[in-house]
Formats: structure tokens, C-alpha cells, sequence
């Protein structure tokens, strides 16, 4: 070839420009097309999304006026907030790699990620690492906090004066987009490498999949650092819609945010409906500009979907994913809500095959249980320094979720367990999911768990955890007796631990984890 064609060839593979991908790229593309709508409302404040993008040019600018390089990497440890999502959008602008931290893990898994990542700065929210600040400054070349307790500066004052026009930097749609963490259940968490691409893709997906309108006004309650919240965000973002940010759920303050914002759409846990629908206040509030209510990370019983759907005339949906894989990459609409029940996933995105797997690579018919895999578009780079990890995710060439489930007869997908969660008892496999679903529908329970703990002759003996709602009282035989009249011999609990709380993550997820070391010698003591 000579070298004429070898520069052609060159230059055509040079896509950063004339045909990228980027994430950046989204609020330079709906500032042009929505100019001074509103993108965002954070309390009283109202940004357009000309504000919104120029604001993330400038930081973006000013980061790499700081030194740092295409894919260096910038963490954040920040609740919800419009000052963080200019942080996260400029971070993309600049060609960086975005690293959100939760802030709820402990401060050895926040000291880890910064080490794992070699993350060059820091930016934090003042209450959430101004106790720490003294390590992190160790750790990082630079600690940038939000809302500083000793300073009047704004985080937008930090780069007012920088440039408001696009940073050239030349991004390809596979570079690292985000690094984000899954939580470290036995050892220490794997950090996901996600690309531009699979952020824009999926942020398409959903728009076309879920019906996203420019005309919506959504909240983003749930937190911005996890997966699930910012993939719808930067899904209203793309398609021009109102984004109203809530820094923390309060069941009256929602309501009053619905009414006053005119709220079309919302995403929350099954607990937070279950919260509004009870609350004694909820009639004073007009609830009706809601259309569809998106939930996840947990099954909703019958009983609460039904009345969910009846009394608050919106459409509900389910959406699933994972870190690995990004969200959202099932969804169970609305139309299929009321026609089957139980732990549903539906059916896969348009941007992914989903499938069934053995655990010899065969894809396996309806019917019959088996791992669920992915391909697609979404599916992660990889796991950050952990090859190993890497290509046992990708075995047969599917990406594996570890989650177990089958297709039905009309090709919906039935969410079983997780491998992990699945509980062997006396030769029989027991899913967790299927006993919880049974304790949610009991009439004074609020939330309830199941897991295996060990025990001398059934290997595994199921066992419940159970909050009773506010006000009620509740035995285990009450609770045993329930599950007997409900489940198979082999799947009612052994024993019914009533407890105030349930170890949770910041994002809803009941840490099962934490559950079976705290508990594991509960039937040892029991047969003392």
C-alpha cells in the first residue's frame, strides 16, 4: 500500500470528529436544538440547556488548562445536584474518564477506587468528604469541593472565566467514557469500564424503547452516581425534556414536587410508590400530570401494582440492567404489567440479544432455567486491571449477568434469582425472589428478604427477614403459618427474623450479603 493510501486510510480511521460518538456531545446537540428550554431545576434554580452546555465547556476547558490528559481520570463523590452534572458532562467534553464514587461505601472502598482508577482529582460535595478531606488529599493531586465550608466560591465560579466553546479533543466511541464500580460483596468491587458509545446507544434505546417525549418533565431522584439514574438523565437530556433534580426522597415532598412541576415521568423503588400510596396526605395532591412511573431493583407485588396503576392513573414499567451492561437493557412495559404477574423482566432492548444459557454454552428454549446473557453495543469495555474477570464474563461469547431466569411462552423473561441468592436446601434449589414475593403481599409487612444460612441438616435453611410497617405487630408463626398456606413445603422459611431495618445500598438493593455473615450462626445458636 503506499504511503498516500496508508494516510487516507489514516485519516478516514481518525472518526473523533466527523463521525464520533461521544457523550459530550449530547448537550452541544440539544443546546442547538432547545436553546433556552429548560434542562434542569435544582430547587429554585433553572438552567437552559445553552446555560447547561456552556457551563460544561468551561469546566471541561478548564480541566485540561490544569494539566490533565485524555483519559486521565476525575472521581466525584457528590449527591444529586446541577453543579454535579455539569461536573460529569465536562469531565466527557475533555476527553477524561468519569469516576462516580458512592458516597455510602466506607472509606477504605472510596481510598481503593481513587488507588484503582490513579484518579488525578477529586470533586466532592463539602458534607460528604470534608472528614476525609486529609486522606484524599494524599491520594489525589487535587480535591476540588463543592460548596466549600470555608469559602463563599461556587463550583461555577471555580470556571467562569474559562472558554465557552467546545474543548478539541479528539474522542473515539470506544475510549472510556466512565469508570464505574459495582459493590464489592466478597472482596473488594470491580470497577467497569464503559465506553461513549454504550452510554449514547443506550440513552437512544431508552428514548425509543420507553416513549421519551422533549415535552416530559422528569425527576431524577434516585442517585445520579449509579447507572440507573444516569442513563435516564442523559436519556432527557438527548431528547430535550425537563429535568427536575431531588436530593433526597421524603414521600410528602415528592407529591408536592409532582404538582408543582407538573411531573409526566419518575423513576423510583417499588417501596417509594408503596410510600406515596399510603401516605395519609396523598389525596390533598394533584398526582394526575403523572403518565409513566418507572421502577427497579425490586419486585412489586400485585396487590401494590394494581392499586399503583388504578389510583395513580400512570403507566408503570419496569426496566432492568446492570453496571456491566447499560440500562436500560430489559423492560417489562406497560402493557404487560396487568396481564402476568411475578418477577418479570420482559422482553430485551432493541440495542441487545438476550438469551438463556447451560453451563456448557448451549442457548436454551423456553421453559427452561438457565443464566441470562447479553450482547450488544452497551455491554462494558471490560473489568478495570482484572483480565481474568473480563473473560469469564464474556465465556461463549455472551456476556454473563450471573442473574437466572427463563423465557415464557410469549417470549417475556422470567427474572428466577441470582446465582448467588439461589438457596439449596435439602436437594432443592429455592429462589429467593419467590418466597419474598409471597411476604410482600402480606398485608402488614413492609419489607422482607430471604436468604440461606447455614444449617446442620438442610445445608441451607430459608430464612426470612421482615420489617412490619409502622404501627403493626407481627409473629414468626404469624409469618411461617402465611408462607405455609402460600409456598411449597421445601420453600416455607425455617425461621422469621422481625427486624426495624434491612442492611440497604444507597440505590435500594437489600445487601444479602451482609444479611448472611451477620446471621450465619442463627441456627447454630438456635440448636444450642
Amino acid at each position: 500500500m503506499s504511503e498516500f493510501s496508508n494516510k487516507i486510510r489514516g485519516d478516514w480511521m481518525k472518526t473523533s470528529v466527523v463521525n464520533r460518538v461521544a457523550v459530550g456531545d449530547i448537550l452541544r446537540r440539544s443546546a442547538a436544538r432547545f436553546g433556552g428550554k429548560t434542562a434542569l431545576t435544582d430547587g429554585g434554580q433553572n438552567i437552559s440547556y445553552f446555560q447547561l452546555d456552556r457551563m460544561a465547556n468551561q469546566f471541561g476547558n478548564y480541566l485540561l488548562k490544569s494539566g490533565y490528559q485524555k483519559g486521565d481520570a476525575i472521581a466525584t463523590i457528590c449527591g444529586n445536584s446541577s453543579d454535579f452534572v455539569v461536573a460529569m458532562f465536562g469531565i466527557a467534553k475533555a476527553g477524561l474518564v468519569w469516576v462516580p464514587v458512592n458516597p455510602g461505601v466506607s472509606l477504605r472502598e472510596k481510598n481503593y477506587i481513587l488507588k484503582e482508577t490513579q484518579a488525578k482529582m477529586l470533586i466532592g460535595d463539602a458534607d460528604l468528604i470534608s472528614s476525609d478531606l486529609t486522606e484524599f488529599k494524599e491520594l489525589c493531586e487535587r480535591v476540588l469541593v463543592i460548596g466549600e465550608l470555608d469559602s463563599e466560591q461556587t463550583f461555577v465560579d471555580v470556571f467562569s472565566d474559562e472558554d465557552e466553546n467546545e474543548p478539541e479533543v479528539e474522542i473515539e466511541d470506544r475510549d472510556t467514557a466512565q469508570i464505574m464500580f459495582t459493590s464489592g460483596t466478597t472482596g473488594n468491587p470491580k470497577g467497569v469500564l464503559i465506553s461513549h458509545l454504550a452510554v449514547y446507544v443506550s440513552s437512544m434505546s431508552n428514548i425509543i424503547e420507553m416513549g421519551l417525549k422533549s415535552s416530559d418533565t422528569a425527576t431524577a431522584m434516585m442517585p445520579m452516581f449509579h447507572c440507573a439514574q444516569h442513563t435516564f438523565t442523559v436519556s432527557f437530556l438527548n431528547i430535550g425534556a425537563t429535568s427536575v433534580i431531588i436530593r433526597k426522597f421524603e414521600p410528602a415532598s415528592l407529591m408536592k414536587t409532582i404538582q408543582d412541576h407538573k411531573i409526566t415521568w419518575t423513576f423510583g423503588l417499588p417501596i417509594m410508590y408503596k410510600a406515596i400510596l399510603h401516605h395519609p396526605e396523598r389525596k390533598q395532591y394533584d398526582l394526575s400530570s403523572l403518565a409513566t412511573c418507572m421502577y427497579a431493583m425490586a419486585p412489586m407485588d400485585k396487590t401494590t401494582l394494581e392499586r399503583c396503576i388504578n389510583e395513580l392513573g400512570a403507566d408503570f414499567s419496569l426496566g432492568t440492567g446492570q453496571t456491566e451492561v447499560y440500562p436500560a437493557t430489559m423492560l417489562f412495559k406497560p402493557e404487560e404489567q396487568l396481564r402476568r404477574f411475578g418477577s418479570y423482566w420482559g422482553g430485551s432492548a432493541l440495542i441487545n440479544d438476550t438469551a438463556v444459557m447451560d453451563e456448557e454454552g448451549n442457548l436454551l428454549p423456553s421453559g427452561q432455567i438457565g443464566e441470562i446473557v447479553h450482547r450488544g453495543p452497551n455491554v462494558m469495555t471490560g473489568y478495570l486491571n482484572n483480565e481474568e474477570e473480563t473473560r469469564n464474563s464474556r465465556k461463549h461469547n455472551w456476556h454473563h449477568t450471573g442473574d437466572l431466569g427463563y423465557w415464557d411462552e410469549d417470549g417475556q423473561m422470567v427474572f428466577v434469582d441470582r446465582k448467588k441468592d439461589l438457596i439449596k436446601t435439602g436437594g432443592e434449589n429455592v429462589a429467593s425472589i419467590k418466597v419474598e414475593q409471597v411476604l410482600l403481599t402480606h398485608e402488614k409487612i413492609a419489607n422482607a428478604v430471604a436468604v440461606g444460612l447455614p444449617h446442620e441438616k438442610w445445608n441451607e435453611a430459608v430464612t426470612a427477614f421482615v420489617v412490619p410497617k409502622t404501627g403493626e405487630t407481627l409473629s414468626e408463626d404469624e409469618i411461617i403459618q402465611f408462607c405455609k398456606e402460600r409456598l411449597g413445603s421445601f420453600q416455607v422459611p425455617k425461621a422469621a427474623v422481625i427486624t426495624e431495618e434491612l442492611p440497604m445500598t444507597t440505590t435500594g438493593k437489600i445487601q444479602k450479603h451482609i444479611l448472611r455473615q451477620t446471621n450465619k450462626d442463627l441456627y447454630l445458636n438456635k440448636q444450642r
